[in-house]
């Protein structure tokens, strides 16, 4: 493995020229670092927010700390979602900001440029002495686009960054526009388009048209023609109330009613109600009353049967056994949980472990694990070669040992992008 001071060099990511970017860690704090070689001179000092901002010089080499956590822009390709597009947009373009004004340019943007972790997001590699191949305006807006894939369509600030990418509105003019979205007005090209919208003609509302027409106006009728008003028909003659029947209880089973004869044609006017002719409820014989008299109190005397008093106190011993019976196989199942294995041995995230050569052994000790993770740091996870499981996602800090070698820490990230980690022994 490559040292270079206290930083161990894993693999080389890219190369700007005759260039080197080396992905590799600080071993006495472990966290992961940039490493770019060989250059001259010391490293720029400048401080900007969203930057990743350089540590110092190391030999031939530029160091540049990375953040826990952060994973390059081109990963997440297609994954994006608008509401972390446009939070890396703000701040992006607020870090533009700072470096135009400090005389500052990247040149080089590109997904793989660009480093993110939730809503936050750093560019990698301002300041290095590489020949400029795009505008930074220009090579963001690429570089969004990329990342956004299918949804960047109905991305709501979509038009705005591509006016910027072809020079319509200037960098500020985006960044307070994402700001403050309100400022529409401002941007000429977006209030055209209000405007075009604005003077677009109604449409008729799909709801139907009532078409009231006025009565055909009839010429008035003379006198003559007009006929006298017939007189009214005198009102008959109003019945006297009958009088009501006395309050009878109900029969439970009432007897059919007789069928009344048919009212003369000169009686009297019927009584009419909304729901029909009412009829005068006829007087029920007392003899055919069925009454239900409820007695309290047994007719009889209630006598215990013999043994009643045992056969409640059994009852009792058995529900008292039932309950001591659920107690104890309660206590069972929470000392057959405490005593099974923890849950990252038996499901998780299995990643395999390969050791060079096939007959050395080692072990992984974990460090540092995430929020999420319920392993114990600073103990002994596993003898590889072999499966190793973990019980959360994301990026764990262990450190291999084998006897009669140095210890070396590395960042593991859960699931891992390759289907297994090969760890050589040897110089």
């Amino acid at each position: 493995m490559n040292h270079i001071g206290p930083y161990l060099l894993n693999r080389i990511r890219a190369r700007e020229g005759a260039i080197e970017i080396w992905e590799g860690q600080d071993t006495v704090t472990g966290t992961p670092v940039l490493v770019y070689r060989p250059l001259e001179g010391a490293a720029p000092s400048f401080r900007i927010q969203g930057i990743l901002n350089w540590q110092g010089r190391e030999d031939d080499a530029w160091i540049a700390e990375l953040p826990f956590g952060v994973v390059p822009l081109a990963q997440l390709q297609g994954e994006v979602s608008p509401h972390e597009l446009t939070a890396w947009t703000r701040r992006l373009l607020g870090s533009l900001l700072e470096m135009k004004a400090q005389g500052l340019e990247h040149g080089r943007l590109d997904t793989e440029r660009l480093w993110v972790k939730g809503d936050e997001v750093w560019i990698e590699g301002v300041g290095l002495p590489v020949p400029v191949r795009a505008a930074d305006e220009t090579a963001l807006v690429e570089a969004l686009r990329e990342a956004a894939g299918d949804t960047w369509p109905g991305w709501p600030f979509h038009r705005v960054m591509e006016r910027l990418a072809e020079g319509a509105v200037d960098l500020r003019e985006a960044a307070e526009y994402l700001a403050d979205p309100r400022s529409l007005s401002e941007l000429e090209a977006l209030a055209e388009d209000a405007e075009e919208e604005s003077e677009a003609p109604l449409e008729p509302p799909e709801t139907g048209t009532v078409r009231v027409l006025g009565r055909p106006e009839t010429p008035p009728a003379s006198v003559e023609e007009a006929e006298p008003p017939e007189p009214s028909a005198p009102a008959p003659p109003s019945e006297p109330p009958a009088p009501e029947p006395a309050p009878q209880e109900a029969p439970l089973f009432p007897p059919e009613p007789e069928r009344a004869p048919a009212p003369p044609a000169t009686g009297g006017a019927v009584e009419e109600g909304e729901a029909g002719v009412r009829v005068e409820p006829r007087p029920t014989d007392p003899s055919r009353v069925v009454r239900i008299d409820e007695v309290s109190e047994p007719a009889f005397e209630v006598i215990e049967p013999r043994g009643a008093e045992a056969a409640g106190d059994r009852r009792w011993l058995w529900r008292a056994g039932a309950l001591v019976l659920v107690v104890l196989l309660a206590v069972a199942v929470v000392w057959w949980k405490g005593r099974a294995p923890a849950s990252g041995a038996t499901e998780g995230y299995a990643v395999e472990f390969r050791v060079e050569p096939p007959d050395g052994r080692a072990e992984l000790v974990l460090l540092d694990a995430p929020e999420a993770s319920q392993l114990v740091r600073g103990r002994v996870l596993a003898i590889i070669p072999g499966k190793v499981y973990f019980d959360a996602p994301g990026v764990y800090r262990i450190q291999i040992r084998a006897e009669g070698f140095l210890p070396q820490e590395k960042l593991l990230s859960v699931p891992p992008s390759a289907r297994s980690v090969t760890v050589r022994l040897g110089p």
